[in-house]
């Protein structure tokens, strides 16, 4: 996926997702995104083989807002404390 052509994921004010997609031989689509709040890095995960570029982007849409909804209801330091 190239720079030019980033996707949105509407995360609140400070969060950015990069991806980086590669397509398969078969055509199916997987790679790994990236989130970081302002310049802190918070979370990289892989995405695992999809049907579609589209279907790949939408997934990646899906953890990202999962993830960056639930780290917003961490407390305030952004972990819990054992």
């Amino acid at each position: 996926m190239t720079s030019s052509d980033p996707p949105d994921f509407d995360l609140p004010e400070g969060w950015t997702c990069w991806v980086d997609l590669k397509e398969a031989p078969e055509g199916t689509y997987a790679g790994k995104a990236e989130l970081r709040q302002g310049r802190e890095q918070r979370c990289v995960f892989v995405l695992a083989q999809q049907p579609s570029r589209e279907a790949a982007l939408e997934r990646v849409r899906f953890r990202a807002r999962y993830f960056v909804d639930e780290w917003l209801t961490r407390p305030q330091n952004g972990g819990y404390r054992v």
